[in-house]
């Protein structure tokens, strides 16, 4: 009765690709396998110099840094990012975090990663939302690598306003000193991955690293699902 029920649901409800929305098939997910094939990869993960780095330069403690798509206005990275940040669709974001750590993976990126810190929404914003689209990337980089996603670790201590529409010099004075790491003892010595879900300037990745430095011993990589900018 259940799997006659599925069936009637998807027969008059069928599940769109969130780009071109065509009809999905069977082992489609998200995105047909059209679109899949055509995401606008960075693969940064193979240049030592790429620009997600360079954003972020200037920290002794970063180990390696990339980004996984690139984010251009109406581009399917921006239907991506929208539908799991403003949609709730967790499940996407979690599957992106998936299939971005498999690759990074199998390329041997990320190896020594002991932990996974999401960059943190201000509390009450995590409330509206109801989620942190950051986390749920994690959750599916943290299935492939087989670590712990820490929440905690760091915390936004300031709710500033949108980034959207600031320049680069505002941007890193909107989030100044806006995040603490509470967890600096636990964190000692380790190796963590930090994760956004869009890298613009760098100004918030790089409040977060801030935060971080103050932990002993501490190594940072980091990694963004996107990256704005022309390819």
């Amino acid at each position: 009765m259940i799997k006659l029920l599925k069936y009637l649901f998807a027969l008059f409800y069928p599940e769109l690709c969130l780009n071109c929305k065509k009809i999905l098939v069977e082992g489609e997910k998200f995105v047909c396998l059209d679109c899949f094939c055509d995401l606008p990869t960075t693969d940064y993960h193979l240049y030592k110099a790429n620009n997600a780095r360079i954003l972020l330069s200037g920290y002794s403690q970063l180990n390696e840094v990339t980004a996984y798509l690139y984010f251009e206005k109406e581009g399917v990275t921006q239907k991506l990012v929208h539908a799991l940040k403003y949609y709730g669709n967790k499940s996407l974001a979690v599957y992106l975090g998936n299939i971005a750590a498999t690759e990074l993976k199998n390329a041997g990126y990320f190896a020594s990663i002991d932990t996974i810190i999401p960059v943190p929404l201000h509390p009450k914003r995590e409330r509206k939302r109801g989620y942190n689209q950051s986390a749920c990337i994690a959750q599916g980089m943290a299935a492939v690598y087989g670590c712990s996603v820490e929440t905690e670790a760091v915390r936004r201590v300031v709710n500033t306003k949108t980034q959207t529409r600031k320049n680069a010099y505002d941007r890193r004075l909107n989030v100044e000193n806006i995040f603490m790491a509470t967890a600096i003892e636990a964190l000692s010595g380790k190796h963590v991955l930090l994760i956004d879900d869009v890298m613009t300037t760098g100004s918030t990745i790089s409040a977060c690293v801030d935060a971080l430095v103050a932990v002993p011993n501490i190594t940072i990589s980091i990694f963004a699902l996107s990256i704005a900018g022309q390819r």
